[in-house]
């Protein structure tokens, strides 16, 4: 069989730096006698593969670090994605960490290498992977199928925070998981009533810039309808440090720069 076909940009993309890690997590280590295929697991080349950096870490060598993965806000993170599978994550005594930082890489090959390498360590005996910078775990039987096409919305976790501190109430409502695409993750405050249409505005956009599209600056347009614009600006409070994202940030807000605290009424009102 072939290697699966390679994931592409679907535009020219700029030179990104885009950084991946995945822990796959399992108890013991892992058998030796599974070899590496590339169109079994889902590799699209030899090359892609050694952009890859693996390593296994065992909890005995650093307990805090380990423990670090599956407590606090990951362990509820955890409860959710795994449900009763929760255990195994649990019961894991080893880390085998997938790493990929490509410099200006052509396509999303490295990607699509670190998934195929986790589908080998799950074959070889890990159980639960935990996708770092989109904070998602998948029981080692939910991995996506070797010749899974390029899905960013399964690359991502669209989070709406539910506490608020500010005084007009709003909440942040943001991705996490670009950083893998070299991308900066989307950042919008908004209040409860307006998270489902501006998440889908946030997700479609995280698409096409995952896919290559670039944000220009200092603000990017991004068409509701013939009438109503909003735009991707630069980070200037820092909502990406305050939110942990770990990486650059764009801030959606409306065409007259103020945040999408009750977007929806608004919206409503004008198209009466």
């Amino acid at each position: 069989m072939a290697p699966p076909a390679l994931w592409t940009f679907s535009t020219p993309a700029a030179a990104r730096a885009p950084h991946v890690m995945l822990i796959a997590f399992g108890v013991g280590p892992l058998v030796d006698d599974v070899p590496l295929s590339l169109s079994k697991f889902g590799l699209p080349s030899a090359d892609h593969v050694g952009m890859l950096d693996v390593r296994t870490i065992g909890r005995a060598a650093d307990p805090a670090w380990f423990d670090g993965w599956r407590s606090g806000a990951l362990r509820t993170i955890a409860g959710g994605d795994l449900g009763d599978g929760v255990a195994a994550l649990d019961a894991a005594d080893h880390a085998h960490v997938i790493v990929a930082e490509p410099e200006a890489p052509a396509d999303l090959g490295y990607l699509q290498a670190a998934w195929g390498m986790a589908r080998h360590l799950v074959a070889r005996g890990a159980s639960v992977v935990l996708d770092v910078h989109a904070m998602t775990f998948r029981a080692g039987n939910r991995l996506p199928p070797a010749d899974a096409g390029l899905g960013v919305a399964r690359e991502l976790r669209v989070v709406f925070e539910s506490d608020s501190t500010r005084q007009d109430g709003a909440h942040a409502l943001h991705t996490r998981g670009l950083r893998k695409f070299g991308a900066p993750d989307l950042v919008a405050l908004c209040s409860p009533p307006d998270a489902q249409l501006v998440a889908s505005v946030m997700e479609q956009l995280a698409d096409v810039v995952a896919r290559g599209g670039v944000l220009a600056l200092p603000r990017h347009g991004v068409d509701l309808d013939e009438r109503t614009a909003w735009y991707a600006v630069a980070d200037e409070h820092g909502l990406a440090g305050l939110l942990g994202l770990n990486n650059d940030a764009r801030i959606l807000v409306d065409d007259h720069g103020h945040h999408l605290t009750g977007v929806l009424a608004r919206l409503r009102t004008q198209r009466g």
